[in-house]
């Protein structure tokens, strides 16, 4: 963490803990006894299988979240929320650990604190949060809590958001460490995240954002980048659903050859019982000498397949680049949520890094099922079945695979 990052959160914890000390004990005490208490439980089963040497990965595991937020106190009030997960049946490997010879499944047992933060509203229309957080900015395709994993993802922040003009929502954070999926730590010097909503109607939205990243590296190949885009959102009429964002990625820091860009967009229709969409997602990987284009801390798995083929936009080392058509439908069978998702995968480059690409890299079919059986519990079912192209492309990153998800969510 960086001496800046360090320095904020100083200055900003002095601020927030004197305010929060002010009164006496009791006061406090009270404030800590009206808190509210919160459990999730999670159990999950997964299987997956790649066309490879590898045997099927299958795991069986139960996440814990004991969460405790306090009463508001002078304006101040915490949250903390302890995380573990057990694994029942561990055949499969992750980064790490696991076992070898299996395929990926990429949730490691362990412990940890996922959140704790110190909440100050004493400003108005403000709030300023210090400490561990999720960290969720628009659709996640950039900044995400990656909650779909089931150790998930948080950041060691300092941010803000404010309201006092009607309509437009600012949000600010300076983060100095990533806890990531795999119960690890990554240092910043800093990564800086601004982001402007401004909601046109009830409907609609209308957001401008700026991410600067610098890492720990401080070779010219380093992630360190500046990220800037719109994004236009919401519901047309009650009917059309709509979300279209661009971004442009370059350089920051000590990072060089930042040239990239993203789209993203949907386009929805909702009739009564049926919902249709069609989807476009284009990334730009490795043009010339520049660098492919980072989706950097984004809950990635919600994008691109549930089979995960393509979880090296976050690296920003997809050499090939991602162009993504998808199309699906959604409706309700017995109280069900059901939704089905078909994409078609090809490269942006013809060429990266000296290897000459097909273009194609292959196709995907998702469903997921989702039912509430109580007020607190809730059933899923998520199935992905990837098929990569067969022909000339012999540098394809991808390889068939089949992936079942089986859950249960408990929420108190």
């Amino acid at each position: 963490m960086s001496k800046n990052v360090r320095n904020a959160v100083i200055v900003l914890g002095i601020l927030v803990g004197t305010s929060g000390m002010a009164e006496t004990a009791d006061s406090l005490g009270e404030a800590i006894r009206e808190g509210q208490a919160s459990i999730q439980l999670r159990l999950g089963f997964e299987y997956s299988s790649t066309d490879d040497a590898l045997a099927p990965a299958r795991g069986l595991n139960l996440r814990l979240r004991l969460g405790y937020r306090t009463a508001e106190y002078r304006d101040t009030s915490a949250f903390i929320q302890f995380h573990g997960l057990a694994n029942l049946v561990e055949d499969f490997r992750f980064p790490g650990g696991g076992e070898a010879g299996r395929d990926v499944i990429g949730d490691p047992d362990g412990e940890r604190v996922h959140q704790a933060y110190v909440d100050y509203t004493g400003v108005p229309d403000t709030r300023l949060r210090l400490g561990r957080q999720e960290i969720v900015l628009d659709d996640a395709r950039l900044i995400g809590n990656v909650n779909w994993r089931q150790n998930g993802q948080s950041f060691d922040a300092v941010s803000f958001s404010n309201q006092s003009i009607p309509g437009l929502t600012l949000y600010g954070a300076l983060i100095g460490q990533v806890n990531t999926i795999f119960l690890t730590h990554v240092d910043l010097d800093h990564l800086i995240l601004l982001n402007a909503r401004y909601a046109i109607d009830d409907q609609n939205n209308l957001t401008a954002f700026s991410y600067l990243l610098d890492t720990e590296i401080s070779t010219p190949t380093a992630q360190d980048s500046a990220t800037y885009g719109v994004r236009a959102n919401g519901q047309l009429a009650d009917i059309v659903r709509y979300d279209i964002a661009y971004a442009y990625q370059g350089d920051y820091q000590d990072g060089k050859r930042h040239n990239g860009d993203m789209i993203n967009a949907f386009v929805g229709l909702n009739l009564e019982a049926v919902g249709f969409g069609i989807g476009y997602n284009r990334i730009s990987g490795q043009d010339g000498k520049d660098l492919p284009f980072s989706t950097l801390y984004s809950t990635a798995h919600k994008f691109n397949g549930w089979a995960d083929q393509f979880l090296a936009t976050n690296a920003g080392t997809l050499a090939g680049g991602l162009e993504d058509v998808y199309v699906q439908v959604g409706t309700s069978i017995l109280d069900a949520k059901v939704l089905l998702r078909y994409h078609m995968f090809d490269t942006t480059e013809n060429s990266a890094g000296g290897t000459r690409f097909d273009k194609n890299y292959g196709d995907e079919i998702d469903l997921d099922i989702t039912r509430g059986i109580t007020e607190n519990l809730t059933g899923q079912i998520r199935l992905a079945y990837y098929n990569e192209t067969d022909g000339k492309n012999t540098s394809n990153p991808t390889t068939d695979e089949e992936v079942a998800w089986l859950r249960l969510l408990y929420k108190y």
